[in-house]
């Protein structure tokens, strides 16, 4: 713990500790996170809406915080966790945000998942301001947020994610920095768009095994034996299985990063037909009343289209 703190000591440019981290955006991912802060030591000022949320994190010692702009204020560390690229951009810009009282030289870490030209649009913003935007969404579903073995995918500024870097340490194992702003969202859509396509393909395979009469529990063990392994297979595959999808993820977040995705692929001038094949099922899934089930749930639409 002193280690971490000591490595933040100079993270910006007064000689004095920064032990104290905002932390908006308390949610399924969020939470953990700010938890795992907390529990290496760091003052972590929190804002929310939920009184539920507030009393646990005040409970676990979290400092609540009633404004947004007292972040801002306190913190020259924050990170966020938020739905969308608009939640970003209020957050961050409006007159009730973090802009007016930002202080110079100070490090946003958004683990959001939203589009990448939000992320140049805001950071860009920012630097009228000197303050640095990294971004930084993570995979591995609650589950990582917990346990603290996220994989962490990073766009911005170098020097500034090597000062940050131990921050993200306590969040995640896998940590890459992939390049400038909007990097790590790039790298997060084709995250989304695997992880989509591959829970199609275990939720099909179950399909044939289940219509040939076999056991799910031994056709799930004997091919995470091979080179079918995945954490797709092993985690949603149990979901699948169990039939129990309490979210680890939503389905309404993934459709929308799906169509963070589609949206970029379009700009480029590709056409990426299993990526579009996932977004249908994910946006039936939502039309069906399913948006806050885990997003695994596509297995059961799956299903109903081949009864």
């Amino acid at each position: 713990m002193i280690n971490l703190l000591d490595s933040i000591q100079y993270i910006m440019d007064e000689k004095k500790p920064h032990s104290e981290i905002g932390f908006i955006g308390l949610g399924i991912m969020g939470k953990p996170m700010a938890k795992n802060l907390i529990d290496s030591g760091f003052k972590v000022y929190f804002f929310a809406r939920k009184q539920k949320i507030i009393k646990e994190m005040v409970s676990y010692g979290g400092k609540y915080l009633n404004k947004i702009k007292d972040i801002s204020e306190k913190c020259k560390v924050i990170f966020l966790n938020l739905p969308n690229s608009k939640d970003v951009k209020n957050v961050v810009l409006s007159k009730n945000g973090l802009w007016h009282s930002l202080q110079k030289n100070t490090i946003i870490i958004d683990m959001s998942t939203i589009s990448p030209e939000t992320t140049k649009e805001v950071s860009k913003k920012l630097k009228t301001k000197n303050v640095f935007l990294i971004d930084a969404p993570v995979s591995g579903g609650e589950i990582g947020a917990i346990n603290g073995d996220l994989s962490i995918m990073v766009g911005g500024n170098k020097k500034i994610y090597n000062k940050i870097k131990s921050l993200l340490s306590i969040l995640g194992e896998n940590i890459t920095y992939i390049g400038p702003t909007g990097s790590g969202q790039i790298t997060k859509s084709c995250n989304q768009i695997l992880v989509a396509g591959t829970m199609v393909a275990v939720s099909e395979i179950f399909l044939l095994a289940k219509k040939s009469k076999c056991n799910l529990n031994l056709i799930q063990k004997a091919l995470l034996g091979g080179f079918a392994n995945s954490k797709i297979l092993e985690i949603h595959g149990k979901r699948m299985i169990k039939k129990n999808y309490k979210p680890g993820f939503k389905a309404g977040l993934h459709l929308k990063d799906l169509n963070i995705a589609l949206n970029l692929s379009r700009s480029l001038n590709i056409d990426l037909k299993s990526a579009k094949y996932s977004k249908k099922l994910m946006l039936n899934a939502v039309n069906s009343g399913e948006q806050n089930k885990d997003s695994s749930i596509i297995n059961k639409i799956i299903q109903k289209n081949n009864k």
